[in-house]
């Protein structure tokens, strides 16, 4: 199964396949995506299921973004854990 994601979606997971956990603005950051792009790309994976955004106190965006287990899981079973598979 191939994964229909834009190019800003891809961009998006793909560092959170490679770094973890980030905050919104890290991901904005490093993807150089303003924050209104930011928040929709992050709401339409989110949506999708493929990211989930945890609340927390400890990141100044309050929040926190990591690949949801199925993205984990697809990732790895495309290409046997060796690399993103879009």
């Amino acid at each position: 199964m191939k994964l229909r994601l834009s190019d800003d979606e891809e961009r998006v997971v793909e560092l959170l396949r490679k770094n973890g956990a980030l905050t919104p603005s890290e991901i904005s950051v490093q993807t150089l995506m303003g924050p209104g792009q930011m928040k929709q790309v992050l709401h339409d994976l989110e949506d999708m299921g493929y990211v989930v955004m945890r609340d927390t106190p400890d990141a100044p965006d309050g929040k926190l973004v990591i690949l949801s287990n199925e993205m984990q899981d697809m990732l790895l079973t495309k290409k046997g854990g060796r690399g993103p598979s879009y």
